[in-house]
């Protein structure tokens, strides 16, 4: 017809429908969005890693471009470290207080939250706020609070507790240095579990607590037998992730002890950073990445065998 446009035809442009296509149309947006997150993950993990393991076989030093190839000769060198076995138990003693500090305030934070009715939006958006403060924020208020010239936790602890000298800084004693480490980042931190459990407690029907009470069960009852066995599963996820959070932990140790005093709260990471710029080891710092890479690999394998949260997860919803 006069005035229509055709679509050009022949060799040059096929047009087939989607219909009659070998794979579906929703197939293609899937393959289409996955994508993305798997070269994303390619760039920011598993290149990385691929790195991480190629430069410990190569003694690299720091500051020098040249790589000698010693295959796995670092990794000997790592488990001969003087304080490598220190420093990995230092660092399981920071990460088993920590998550154990952080799964006790956050479960009851998020009891608390779940039953208050007035202002509940406003006081849960105040408690995760806390989430969002930069770790050197949270570092230089403890600092400023625990520093023996008129710090507010210094001269609680000093003079009304009698916990530690007030005249000295508490995280320079080797007795408080890890236990202080410890209450700092948790105070932070234990917001995380609370989302977690928040969110699956929201999800409780209440015709169940309704129910309970019916038959004469108390807040405890209630608690054992509805409750807790809904937030079981979150409460197992949180708990591997906050683990393997802490065990890396770098930024709040540095900050405010820098692995001291002497090496009271040396763990893995801070022994990697001081082998790259100390020892000016590069080659002998990735090994030593890998070793813990290794390390929380088969810590969390063990950790699904024995508790499986993913079934606890798909059990409770």
């Amino acid at each position: 017809m006069a005035g229509e446009t055709q679509e050009p035809t022949g060799p040059g442009r096929v047009h087939i429908p989607w219909q009659q296509l070998p794979i579906s149309r929703e197939t293609l947006v899937g393959i289409g969005t996955v994508i993305p997150v798997l070269v994303l993950y390619f760039l920011i993990a598993l290149l990385p890693i691929a790195f991480a393991i190629y430069a410990s076989l190569h003694e690299v030093g720091t500051m020098n471009p040249e790589w000698t190839w010693i295959g796995i000769e670092n990794y000997y060198r790592v488990m001969e470290l003087s304080d490598f076995w220190s420093s990995l138990w230092r660092g399981i003693i920071y990460m088993v207080g920590s998550t154990l500090f952080q799964l006790a305030v956050g479960l009851w934070m998020a009891l608390v939250l779940n039953r208050i009715t007035r202002g509940q939006k406003l006081l849960t958006a105040v408690v995760f706020t806390a989430y969002l403060i930069p770790t050197i924020i949270v570092s230089l208020v403890a600092l400023r609070m625990l520093d023996p010239a008129g710090g507010v936790l210094q001269a609680l602890g000093g003079n009304v507790l009698g916990l530690w000298d007030v005249k000295a800084a508490p995280l320079g004693a080797r007795d408080w240095a890890m236990k202080l480490l410890i209450l700092i980042g948790s105070w932070k931190f234990a917001v995380f579990i609370t989302i977690f459990t928040l969110a699956q407690l929201r999800a409780i029907p209440s015709r169940f607590y309704e129910a309970a009470k019916v038959v004469g069960a108390n807040r405890y009852q209630m608690f054992r037998d509805i409750t807790l066995p809904r937030i079981m599963g979150v409460i197992l996820v949180a708990v591997l992730l906050r683990s393997i959070f802490m065990f890396n932990k770098f930024d709040i140790i540095w900050q405010l002890t820098q692995g001291g005093p002497g090496d009271a709260t040396t763990t893995l990471p801070i022994l990697a950073y001081r082998t790259v710029y100390n020892q000016f080891a590069y080659g002998l710092a990735n090994a030593l990445a890998v070793v813990m890479f290794l390390f929380l690999a088969v810590g969390a394998v063990l950790y699904f065998l024995a508790f499986n949260p993913s079934e606890e997860v798909e059990t409770t919803t």
